[in-house]
């Protein structure tokens, strides 16, 4: 019997607040197409068939999935007035808490903003517009571009509905979306930026963000997430990046999480011939955090950077699943992620490089560091796994406190102590800051830091 008719009135068994129903309104509110309302109804049906992940697999091994609010995803849907008196006509008239990290206007081509999964804010230079350029509500876009989206809609490794329970509960359920879409050979001069934004009233966050570089394209995009939530709340989040030939794409990505979100987050970005990825990851919110970051270099000449940071304090939990996955010969990755814990923080890093059989003269690197200021704990597993022999490969961790030398270099130039410590931390993050477009942003993003070394103090 078909599961969908069988079980067309139940709830999923791990998700008792949310059902079959929801899926058929989301699809029905949204005005989808018919392909994306199967797609929906297919997920479902995995959803209902696909147990959850298990304590012993190994990406799961260190992050306490009993901890997660599962009972508590619930979809809130928002009615078509609630959607046109969130609209605003500038972006100062966000609440400031919502806006506060994002660039003036002057300096990026575009900004999208959704507040509770609704198209608050939009704004798009002329320029890019003629030359093509889509950066918009990603609802809208399957209207307007459906084929286009169809064709790279979940095609990744993680991106896929059956990678686990989440990522097809996620396909099943998600509202919200970014769209960015770059002819061939255009070139967004200056960054997009985006931001997703939950208040005290939204439900789960099933936000999905899609970005299409067609070929020798060019394209950066600022991504930040916020939240005000006053219960715990579910997030389930997919990022699918398709880069092809000889497109350059930075993505900078970042989470401020309300400190009752609990986050799990997909992201893969997908490299063709010549391609290059800049990929900035910051994370500093939330409650737990699961992350599945993932880049396929599918192409000889594919090239990505993998940059990343978090400072968590508290009894917060940060999980970084990284995969670098080459499958082409001649391809390159250099991941970088570095962590700063103080209180009871706990951190985990787990890193993967594989290089398939047919991936000769690739170059793989790998390096997570890990700085303690308190009694947090931090589990660091770097890994290779080669299946081919002309490769260049490495990878390692480090467990460290802040060094006395450092420290004592700077009091013997009359810093005090907790300044000393405050700018060892900065520059110990300044790695990956320092490649986030806009300088703005980067100053931004350094006073944040030191704000929260501050603020754990207090």
């Amino acid at each position: 019997m078909n599961p969908l008719s069988q079980n067309a009135s139940q709830t999923a068994p791990d998700f008792p607040a949310v059902s079959l129903r929801d899926v058929a309104a989301l699809s029905d509110f949204y005005a989808e197409p018919k392909w994306m309302r199967a797609a929906r109804r297919e997920a479902w049906a995995l959803v209902q068939e696909m147990p959850l992940p298990h304590q012993k697999e190994e990406a799961w091994r260190r992050t306490p999935l009993h901890r997660y609010p599962l009972d508590s995803l619930r979809v809130v849907p928002v009615s078509r007035e609630r959607t046109a008196a969130a609209y605003v006509s500038k972006l100062d008239d966000l609440p400031p808490c919502w806006h506060q990290n994002m660039a003036p206007e002057g300096l990026v081509s575009g900004t999208l903003v959704h507040c509770n999964d609704v198209n608050s804010y939009q704004m798009m230079r002329p320029e890019d517009t003629r030359n093509g350029v889509i950066f918009d509500n990603l609802h809208h876009a399957l209207r307007t571009h459906g084929d286009l989206i169809r064709r790279y809609w979940m095609q990744g490794r993680t991106t896929r509905p059956d990678f686990n329970k989440f990522t097809a509960l996620h396909a099943a359920l998600w509202h919200g979306g970014t769209f960015v879409y770059i002819p061939a050979g255009a070139r967004v001069a200056r960054p997009l930026q985006s931001l997703i934004a939950y208040d005290a009233e939204a439900g789960s966050g099933l936000h999905h963000t899609l970005i299409i570089a067609e070929k020798g394209s060019h394209v950066s995009l600022i991504q930040d997430r916020v939240s005000q939530e006053r219960r715990p709340e579910l997030n389930l989040e997919m990022v699918e990046i398709y880069a092809e030939e000889g497109a350059w794409v930075r993505y900078a990505s970042f989470q401020h999480w309300g400190e009752a979100r609990y986050s799990l987050s997909v992201q893969e970005a997908n490299l063709a011939r010549g391609a290059n990825f800049l990929w900035i990851n910051g994370a500093l919110g939330g409650q737990m955090n699961k992350d599945f970051l993932s880049a396929s270099l599918n192409a000889p000449g594919a090239r990505a950077q993998m940059l990343g940071y978090a400072f968590a304090v508290g009894d917060q939990h940060i999980d970084q699943s990284t995969y670098q996955h080459h499958r082409a010969p001649d391809t390159y990755s250099n991941l970088l992620y570095r962590n700063v814990l103080r209180d009871q923080a706990r951190t985990v890093f787990y890193g993967m490089i594989r290089a398939e059989q047919e991936s000769a003269g690739m170059e793989g690197y790998q390096a997570n560091n890990n700085l303690l200021l308190g009694d947090a704990h931090a589990h660091s597993i770097p890994g290779l796994e080669i299946r081919c022999n002309d490769v260049r490969c490495s990878h390692g961790s480090t467990l460290s406190r802040i060094d006395p030398q450092q420290l004592f270099y700077l009091q013997a130039r009359g810093l005090p102590e907790r300044d000393a410590e405050g700018l060892i931390v900065q520059g110990f993050l300044r790695s990956a800051v320092e490649r986030v477009p806009l300088a703005y942003m980067r100053d931004r993003l350094e006073e944040e830091i030191l704000q929260r070394f501050w603020a754990s103090h207090v």
